[in-house]
């Protein structure tokens, strides 16, 4: 029962790594969006079978030049763009299964899907009126996301079996099961970072430490994802992120969590250009990319004694962002979720 109080605990991103790769607000390009489940992973039990369901919710509402915020009424007022996003909603639905072979391997695998919305308003020039700009919707995308795979190797530093001191070693790649393809209307592709997937085969690497002192647990990870370029030839920029969490039991029922994230993201490449329109600011490729802190409030719960079901709420916020060139970022996050262990 000790062992089993800190079960997997439900997350993507993010870091989504991250995050994900779907928008070009900074919380959405993280990368698999899997390091937040990885976390609680690093307290393995012999034979114990995790499955977690995952919700989010990304609200992106807000403009971005450099560490200013803009309005939509600058950018049109600069006249660089003729198409601009205002809003955009990310949701993610993920499954999540983890299995502990032993005391020091773990197997991870993490699969999404993603249903992304976008408004934008698009300007269209008459002789002699100026610039007139008409509300436009995308049709959602929503489709499978990009499957993880990870392996976890667990080094006890106190020696033995003892669950107090971990470092966790991971291993994995971010595949490309998620459509890059999809297009629309105008029979070209879409903004790259509104696809469902990347196309890309992306290696992950992670290290965890885990410093159990009941009833507080702390943990930091460094992870890094080295993305590839896709065959029609955009690739994402790597990301980097770190974070510390930390949770406290209130009592054996419920729990308090913290978190802050650092995320760099690299600015994406378009080499043959087919995700590209410069007169869009979301397929501008200069307008990926950047640095930005987060912090993550929350809390745990289990609502039935004899059952080990966790159930996990928590909300993102940015407190602090710097982005390459004007980017449509996000004002929060929620995730909610549900774990049990067999």
């Amino acid at each position: 029962m000790i062992k089993r109080k800190w079960a997997v605990m439900v997350a993507f991103l993010v870091l989504v790594f991250p995050v994900c790769s779907y928008a070009a607000g900074l919380c959405c390009q993280v990368s698999s969006g899997s390091q937040e489940s990885l976390l609680e992973s690093t307290l393995p039990e012999s034979g114990r079978f995790s499955l977690q369901f995952l919700y989010s919710f990304s609200m992106m509402d807000d403009l971005k030049e450099g560490s200013s915020t803009v309005s939509l009424q600058d950018v049109k007022d600069e006249g660089t763009y003729t198409k601009l996003p205002v809003d955009m909603h990310m949701i993610k639905y993920v499954v999540n299964a983890t299995y502990d072979f032993n005391d020091n391997i773990t197997a991870f695998v993490s699969v999404p899907y993603v249903r992304n919305t976008m408004d934008m308003e698009m300007g269209m020039s008459m002789m002699g009126m100026g610039t007139t700009w008409m509300d436009h919707t995308m049709t959602p995308i929503q489709a499978l996301g990009d499957v993880t795979v990870m392996g976890l190797y667990h080094y006890y530093l106190k020696g033995g079996n003892v669950k107090t001191d971990i470092l966790t070693f991971g291993l994995g790649v971010k595949t490309p099961t998620g459509s890059a393809t999809e297009k629309g209307s105008s029979g070209k592709f879409i903004h790259a970072h509104m696809q469902p997937g990347t196309g890309s085969w992306d290696p992950l690497f992670s290290v965890i430490y885990t410093k159990d002192m009941a009833p507080f647990l702390v943990q930091t990870d460094l992870t890094y994802q080295l993305t590839t370029r896709n065959r029609d030839g955009y690739e994402f920029g790597d990301s980097f992120t770190a974070n510390i969490n930390g949770r406290y039991a209130v009592t054996s029922s419920f729990n308090l969590t913290a978190g802050a994230t650092y995320l760099h993201v690299n600015r994406a490449d378009d080499r043959d250009g087919n995700y590209t329109d410069l007169t869009s600011l979301m397929d501008d490729p200069d307008n990926t990319g950047g640095d930005s802190i987060w912090i993550s409030p929350g809390i745990k719960v289990r609502p039935f004694k004899n059952n080990p079901a966790a159930i996990d709420l928590k909300a993102q916020f940015p407190v602090w962002e710097r982005v390459n060139g004007i980017q449509l970022v996000s004002t929060y996050r929620i995730l909610a979720g549900i774990t049990f262990n067999f």
